[in-house]
This record gives structure tokens, C-alpha cells and sequence, in this order.
């Protein structure tokens, strides 16, 4: 399932509105999870984007805890609303996820 509608021979950074009038808007989200420091976690936050298709433009993750051993996951996405919300959701329901922000929204 691709969130991106593209018209054949385009790419998604041309300088013509690409964008289908009757779908949604695509917009880029700053996503951003604090979870436990230990080994598998990015692989299960990571594996949630590629498993369901959705592209990841930018990823850091950084200690933000060294006595709690917790870590933060910033990733920027893109998606309609509807795949955002899903995302935001899925993100929620990863056992070492302890909290997560959508920095666009919340800046």
C-alpha cells in the first residue's frame, strides 16, 4: 500500500504539483520516541516502517538516559494524516516504546 500517488516519468521532487486532487495531502512529520537502550529495539521500530512500506527521510537516535538506559528515535516520515496517525499509533503499541511526540505538531 503506497501513500504516494506519482505520475509515471516524475519524480517526487519535481517542481509541479504531483499531487492527486482527490486524495489527501502528503505531509513530512518529526516523530519522536523515547524507548528502552537495548539491543533490538531500533530493529523493531525500524522493521515497523519497512514492513508496512512507509519511507523514512531522516533517522537519529541518541542516549538520553545513561543511569535509566533510555534512548530517543527521531524519524522523519512522510504520509497522508490518516498514515501519520497510523504510524503514531503502531509506534505506541512497541513494547520498549515509552513515550512518543510528533514534533511537527507539538514543536
Amino acid at each position: 500500500m503506497s501513500a504516494l500517488k506519482i505520475k509515471k516519468g516524475t519524480s517526487r521532487h519535481s517542481a509541479y504539483d504531483l499531487r492527486d486532487p482527490n486524495s489527501d495531502v502528503i505531509e513530512t512529520h518529526t516523530l519522536a520516541v523515547v524507548v528502552d537502550n537495548e539491543a533490538g529495539v531500533l530493529a523493531r521500530v525500524i522493521g515497523l516502517f519497512s514492513g508496512r512500506g512507509y519511507n523514512i527521510e531522516s533517522l537519529t537516535v541518541a542516549e538520553i538516559d545513561h543511569t535509566g538506559h533510555r534512548s530517543r528515535i527521531t524519524v522523519v516520515t512522510t504520509g497522508t494524516p490518516a498514515v501519520i496517525e497510523q504510524i503514531k499509533a503502531q509506534l505506541g503499541r512497541i513494547v520498549p516504546v515509552h513515550e512518543g511526540h510528533d514534533l511537527t505538531v507539538e514543536g
